[in-house]
């Protein structure tokens, strides 16, 4: 594992990856609650800005690779990882986020729950996640996306540094729930995918 320095090689990129999505917690970061009023102009901006922010994401990459701690810092480097997970319309790309992560944790430069996170993205496109960070949001509920082995799921989030699920679910439900005593239920169904990141 590397050392890490003590400021990002690049503060002007974590300062842009950081700022597109603290701007985007008024589009496709908003709660659900709040996203389940938008107007069809608030939907096309969301839309937008995921397009935009992927882009700048591509064009980040293919000149550095994946922007890890050294480069920007961890605040830099989990906003890198929030505008991967939403690349959902490109998942090719997002695969090869997914293989640039990889390398990176391997080398101390991003940790292993910010791999298991674009991990279970890329695999909630064609069957069961492996970590429990996935989740539906469907018919005023937080519903875990399926999970392949249930029974093993903290374990193995443990295993990559990740905390129970329950706990995640509860925040997720704070988060993007209006009204007392959200349901957080695990079920399938056809809805959009959030991460378990938006909760913090």
């Amino acid at each position: 594992m590397t050392s890490l320095p003590a400021y990002p090689a690049r503060a002007d990129i974590a300062q842009d990856l950081i700022g597109r999505v603290e701007a985007a917690r008024r589009t496709w970061r908003a709660p659900a609650h709040v996203r389940g009023a938008a107007t069809a102009d608030d939907v096309e901006a969301a839309h937008n800005a995921v397009l935009a922010d992927t882009q700048a994401l591509r064009r980040l990459v293919t000149k550095h690779g994946w922007p890890g701690r050294c480069l920007v810092g961890d605040s830099g480097s989990e906003a890198a990882l929030t505008i991967a997970l939403q690349a959902d319309h490109d998942p090719a790309f997002q695969k090869t986020l997914l293989r640039m992560l990889a390398e990176a944790s391997r080398r101390g430069d991003a940790t292993t729950a910010q791999w298991a996170r674009l991990h279970d993205r890329c695999l909630v496109h064609g069957g069961p996640q492996e970590y429990g960070t996935q989740y539906w949001l469907r018919e005023g509920r937080i519903e875990l996306h399926p999970v392949a082995d249930p029974d093993g799921l903290d374990k193995r989030r443990a295993d990559v540094g990740l905390p129970p699920q329950h706990e995640r679910a509860a925040l997720l439900a704070r988060h993007h729930l209006a009204g007392p005593g959200p349901a957080v239920t695990a079920s399938i169904g056809p809805a959009p995918v959030t991460s378990e990141r938006h909760a913090a």
